[in-house]
């Protein structure tokens, strides 16, 4: 219960201390781990008539509001998974991401065998910079699930950033047997082509990716401008 209690307040002092609403994507010039996008493994449907305001809330982006109202809950009903779910991705949103591994811990405790959770654990550490911890959540919830496409694209962010580059065009190529459609993998796959020199294949990768998933451009069709300007490569 302590524990708990401990959420319920750091959840009332971000909604205190901000003040203006997080934006729901990460800032464009922090390209780790961007294409995972939302923390889709936490969603909850259908939504039960408790937690129906602070689902609202969220869809409006008042996550503070939704991160005060969810802890609230959690404190009451410690089982209250529902809550638990939504009330992670509202200190996702918040960019606590200590309070969301908190959560997600709890969440651990209860149903151990849930891969989602896991892969959330991983992104969240991930974008704490802890790739260590990362990479083995990661892996663990593609031991519950092998089909898990958000550790798949978690794992290769982090070896592009540590520059093992054919390790992250596994993850990429891992991803593309299961989903071949799903644009932001291209977008992992343009990163690390770029840095192995193939700039061609590279440019390739984004328009695929901006075929696929069109709202993708507005973020990173920068890099295929630049791939196209420093490189002389034709459009």
């Amino acid at each position: 219960m302590g524990r708990v209690v401990l959420l319920v307040m750091a959840a009332a002092m971000i909604a205190r201390v901000l003040t203006a609403s997080v934006p729901a994507a990460a800032q464009d010039e922090d390209l780790l781990g961007d294409a995972l996008g939302s923390v889709d493994s936490l969603e909850v449907a259908p939504v039960p008539p408790e937690l129906e305001g602070a689902f609202v809330s969220l869809s409006e982006g008042d996550y503070a509001s939704a991160a005060v109202e969810l802890g609230a809950l959690v404190a009451v009903d410690t089982a209250n998974t529902g809550a638990m779910r939504l009330l992670a991705s509202a200190y996702a949103k918040l960019e606590a991401y200590t309070q969301a591994i908190q959560v997600c811990r709890m969440l651990a405790a209860i149903d151990s065998a849930d891969a989602g959770v896991r892969a959330a654990l991983g992104h969240f550490h991930q974008r704490q910079g802890d790739f260590q911890l990362a990479e083995m959540y990661y892996r663990q919830a593609l031991e519950l699930d092998k089909d898990l496409l958000q550790a798949y694209q978690g794992l290769g962010w982090i070896y592009l950033q540590r520059k093992e580059l054919e390790r992250s065009l596994g993850m990429v190529t891992r991803t593309t047997e299961r989903a071949p459609d799903y644009g932001p993998n291209y977008i992992l796959m343009g990163r690390a082509l770029t840095a192995q020199g193939f700039y061609e294949s590279a440019m390739r990768a984004y328009e695929r990716a901006f075929l696929l998933s069109p709202e993708l451009r507005e973020r990173y069709g920068i890099l295929l401008q630049e791939l196209a300007i420093r490189h002389e490569l034709g459009r």
